[in-house]
């Protein structure tokens, strides 16, 4: 074994190959689905309070809110298992219980069953993006193009905006045997279960499997991705990438707290469970907002297409900026953040159509330059050996806050309206800078090993 060279070595020496492309689209799959879900309970909101006699706020509550408390406890559960048992069994096992939980949600009988079936789509879907884009990218693709990766994975996942809107503006208004929203589930549950079984091609993580001293089987999937770069590229590679390994047989939760990871946990525990109430306060609510300023419902759909294309072309946007050394990811975190403040800000105060869709638009356009961002950067700041873990409990706080802040703005919104709700949110973004303004290492481009360690 000394003369054998480490997977990480090896990895970080390759340039793009067919196999990461692979990789990428068979991770994007469910991720598109778990997008499908974070949008589609602003449009249900509004045509389930008719259905099951509610008002606005509990239907927001037993739409949104509980879905991310399922979210929460599955990004724990689902990430804990990832270290300890390996990323692909967690993988497989989350989008099964999400398919189900779909698939069963439009043939609850009252809003309580129905909530438990959105508490159990959460659990499956909660820690899709953060297990398998964030983490899987970042331990497959190489410091110089990990962040392109994951920015390509996510543009190709954040179509789903727009399909749910455009879904939502045919289906919602009309009854086809079921009711409109009833098919916006069954749709994702029949889609997750045809991806399921694409889930199993997708390999184990080398470093993961090298954590665990498992080198023949790290090396076997390596040697795929080095086949494919030779077969692309020629024979010669370049040299291994010198790599600091270590082993361990367990997870080591402590370690949240030691040297410099204390100062990364603590800074990120306070950013995840306060900038969902930024990201969410209007992604989940935009709807809800352009219809409560008086804006009809067919006309909300309208408008909705229009302003959640503004997180695709974001996404875009992100794939040429994120590995950018000059404006590193920390600063597009926490700059983007703040702007996101400003213009959340402004849409609470818009008093006309125009001023409430061009300024929903601008903040769906900066939204995904962030969330790019804080993904990798968030994936990126721990070791291998905990990197799931710890990346799912810091992940798993902001489902935490979306539960928090979707269950209380919702409430400042029907009782104060979209200004004092937006003013909270603005106040939010300020905290969420000053926090990885002051406590955030730099991250672009510097190899995992050696930024994690």
């Amino acid at each position: 074994m000394s003369n054998r060279v480490p997977a990480p070595s090896r990895l970080e020496r390759l340039p793009w190959t067919p196999e990461h492309t692979k990789l990428l689209i068979l991770l994007t799959l469910g991720e598109f689905f778990e997008l499908y879900d974070w949008f589609v309970g602003g449009f249900v909101a509004v045509p389930l309070t008719s259905y099951y006699h509610v008002n606005l706020t509990t239907s927001i509550y037993y739409t949104v809110a509980i879905f991310f408390l399922g979210a929460f406890v599955g990004c724990i559960l689902f990430t804990y298992i990832g270290d300890s048992m390996g990323r692909k069994t967690a993988l497989i096992v989350n989008m099964a219980i999400a398919g189900l939980g779909f698939l069963l949600t439009p043939f609850m009988p009252n809003i309580y069953l129905y909530g438990l079936m959105r508490f159990i789509t959460g659990l499956g879907v909660g820690p899709e993006s953060i297990l398998v884009v964030d983490v899987m990218t970042t331990e497959f693709f190489p410091a110089k193009i990990r962040g392109r990766a994951l920015a390509r994975a996510y543009t190709a996942a954040w179509t789903a905006p727009i399909v749910v809107a455009v879904l939502s503006y045919y289906l919602l208004p009309h009854k086809y045997v079921l009711y409109g929203w009833q098919w916006l589930y069954i749709i994702a549950g029949l889609g997750i279960v045809l991806i399921v079984p694409w889930r199993f091609l997708i390999p184990e993580s080398p470093r993961w499997l090298e954590n665990r001293g498992r080198y023949e089987e790290a090396d076997k999937i390596v040697a795929r991705f080095e086949e494919s770069a030779i077969k692309k590229y020629g024979p010669n590679l370049p040299p291994p990438v010198p790599v600091e390994i270590t082993t361990v047989s367990r997870v080591p939760i402590r370690d949240l707290f030691r040297g410099e990871y204390a100062k990364r946990t603590i800074m990120l525990w306070i950013f995840e469970f306060l900038q969902t109430g930024v990201y969410y306060g209007f992604a989940s609510l935009a709807p809800s907002v352009l219809y409560m300023k008086g804006i009809t419902f067919v006309k909300t759909l309208q408008y909705s297409i229009l302003i959640y294309t503004g997180y695709f072309i974001s996404s875009i946007i992100s794939m040429f900026i994120i590995d950018s050394v000059k404006f590193d990811r920390k600063w597009q975190t926490a700059g983007i953040m703040l702007a996101m403040g400003v213009v959340g800000l402004t849409f609470g105060f818009s008093s006309t159509i125009a001023e409430a869709v061009s300024t929903g638009f601008l903040f769906a356009l900066l939204a995904n330059i962030f969330s790019n961002a804080y993904h990798q950067y968030a994936a990126e700041l721990y070791p291998t050996r905990i990197r799931a873990f710890a990346d799912g409990v810091q992940y798993s706080l902001s489902r935490l806050g979306n539960y928090v802040w979707l269950t209380v703005l919702p409430i400042v919104l029907t009782t104060y309206g979209p200004v004092a709700m937006y003013a909270i949110v603005f106040i939010l973004a300020i905290i969420v800078f000053l926090d990885i303004g002051l406590l955030g290492p730099r991250a672009s481009q510097i190899v995992l090993e050696k930024l994690s360690k």
